[in-house]
């Protein structure tokens, strides 16, 4: 039960109890709530998160897709014109020197930029997993040997770029046929941001129907950001109508795709933003609870009640998640302190309700 429920009601009940009754601590709350959530992982769940996955593997956005959906992030077309090996007692990673061929989005004099390459030899002849650090796979960028003379498309942020450091977020890796066949939907996406400009959201409208996932996807994300669109009540409902055609799809990737549009309206939007009209965003995910795949039906709770929370809590008020069971809790931080959550937790920024009375 979350812990606001009872604020109102209960009040008038504890008066009639003719005896004290004990308080239990929200760590316990919790506690019991995690070791529910944690049980109801079971086949079932884990069956609808394969079934999902599966169709939602044709749905996952490319490589350079990350550097796209920053308007910041720099593109080029580069080419290796120098690779340093590791050197163990000086750096542990290849040192590659990329020359500018051409510009796609951003300025800068430089023509050349230094990046590090985390490949690695296979341990194996039979092993040719890309290489992993710190829990990631890296980019393309990362996935085969550096080599004078490769061609890649390459997407990095400003930072540093102007003493010619580029540290990649994303890229295509032109020698390899599949991946330079992205080329020309990169170039399509770089023109409907150019039409678009900084305020004119239609063409991101009409890409919200891409035959294109990433695309949509790519679109989608720019109008959650985007004031123009937020203040717009055409723009809303344009917005709010494709994600709620895409909830209608018999597609487990289109409905998950839905969601993965409106897991940023769930999070905390400053109070002198713009934002979508907040029935109408609610009814979307309380349709979405229903969902027979449990897997996006969990995640759907999950937003809602994240969604709620921001809308609601006071400064430094937490909340835990545990969409399994379909219950929520709220605490402070010290409420729980040491307590481990199995669901999703976050706190409303600022001091904590017992610092503000």
């Amino acid at each position: 039960m979350d812990a606001q429920h009872c604020r109102v009601g209960c009040g008038f009940f504890g008066i009639l109890q003719l005896w004290p009754q004990e308080q239990i601590p929200k760590s316990k709350i919790v506690s019991d709530l995690s070791a529910k959530a944690a049980s109801a992982q079971d086949e079932v769940r884990d069956r609808a998160r394969r079934e999902l996955f599966t169709d939602y593997a044709s749905y996952e956005a490319p490589d350079i897709a990350t550097s796209l959906a920053d308007p910041y992030s720099f593109l080029a077309i580069t080419t290796v014109s120098h690779v340093e090996p590791p050197e163990e007692t000086k750096f542990p990673y290849f040192r590659v020197t990329l020359h500018l061929e051409q510009l796609l989005r951003g300025t800068t004099q430089q023509t050349d930029l230094q990046a590090e390459s985390r490949w690695k030899p296979p341990r194996s002849q039979f092993d040719d997993r890309p290489f992993s650090f710190s829990g990631n796979r890296g980019t393309v960028f990362d996935y085969s040997e550096p080599q004078v003379g490769n061609r890649l498309l390459i997407g990095f942020p400003f930072l540093d770029v102007d003493r010619g450091v580029a540290h990649i977020f994303g890229a295509i890796d032109l020698g390899d046929h599949d991946q330079a066949q992205l080329v020309p939907e990169v170039q399509r996406f770089l023109g409907i941001e150019h039409a678009a400009g900084s305020s004119n959201f239609a063409p991101f409208v009409t890409a919200l129907d891409d035959p294109l996932p990433w695309m949509r996807d790519l679109a989608a994300g720019r109008l959650v950001q985007s004031e123009a669109c937020n203040a717009s009540r055409l723009c809303q409902e344009a917005f709010l109508n494709a994600a709620r055609k895409l909830l209608q799809s018999k597609r487990l990737g289109e409905r998950w795709e839905a969601l993965q549009w409106l897991g940023a309206l769930s999070l905390a939007i400053p109070d002198d933003q713009p934002r979508m009209p907040d029935p109408a965003v609610r009814q979307l995910w309380l349709s979405a609870v229903d969902d027979p795949n449990l897997w996006i039906a969990d995640e759907a709770f999950r937003q809602l009640a994240l969604f709620d929370f921001f809308h609601s809590a006071r400064a430094g008020e937490c909340i835990g998640i545990f969409p399994s069971i379909r219950k929520s809790v709220r605490f402070t931080a010290a409420d729980v302190e040491g307590v481990a959550i199995t669901g999703t937790s976050t706190c409303m920024p600022g001091r904590t309700p017992s610092a503000e009375q």
